[in-house]
């Protein structure tokens, strides 16, 4: 029983993240208009906002979650 409901956590908790990515890019989309940031921090915050993309479609949520953290920390958000 123990088993089954690690699992039941592990690919859930997988599920959530995944729905968290996209609200994630979105924010970060949000502020890209009106961020006041130099041309080097902003175009390292696009880079970031790519790489979780593709991380997001790739499956890889953990990851994906973490450059976007980034990039919103460069962001102010």
């Amino acid at each position: 029983m123990k088993k089954v409901l690690a699992l039941i956590l592990a690919l859930s908790s997988g599920a959530v993240l995944a729905h968290g990515c996209p609200g994630e890019m979105r924010a970060i989309d949000a502020k890209l208009s009106s961020a006041a940031l130099a041309e080097p921090q902003m175009s390292q915050v696009k880079a970031l906002r790519t790489k979780g993309e593709q991380l997001h479609k790739d499956g890889k949520h953990s990851e994906s979650m973490a450059a976007l953290a980034e990039a919103k920390k460069l962001l102010g958000l």
